[in-house]
């Protein structure tokens, strides 16, 4: 008669391993998946820099320049283009108007 107790703890450690496999594939999967599909693009503007929003791989939103100033004057960084578009991007989400106040563009560092 064969003994089982050497294979249990072996079986046991197999589905472990495949456990923790599966569990890095899919996050690896789903990290990458969520840098392909950013919503939030940037791009140079004149001198500076804009940020486009896009849904179902077309842009909705095209903004060259910092909103609510009346004035074209680009993005001073990458960055900030970045994090007005993602501003706007979560006021969307949340059924609120994309539109930006002053004093939030303010608050966020993107004008003194």
């Amino acid at each position: 008669m064969k003994s089982t107790a050497h294979a249990a703890p072996f079986n046991k450690r197999k589905t472990l391993l495949f456990a923790a496999f599966v569990i890095v594939t899919a996050a690896v999967l789903i990290g990458v998946s969520t840098l392909r599909h950013d919503p939030v693009g940037t791009f140079k503007s004149g001198e500076g820099w804009g940020y486009t929003i896009t849904a179902n791989g077309k842009v909705i939103i095209k903004q060259p320049y910092i909103p609510t100033l009346g004035n074209k004057i680009p993005f001073h960084s990458k960055r900030d283009a970045a994090k007005t578009g993602r501003m706007v991007l979560k006021k969307i989400q949340h059924g609120d108007s994309p539109t930006l106040t002053i004093e939030e563009l303010r608050k966020a560092g993107i004008i003194t």
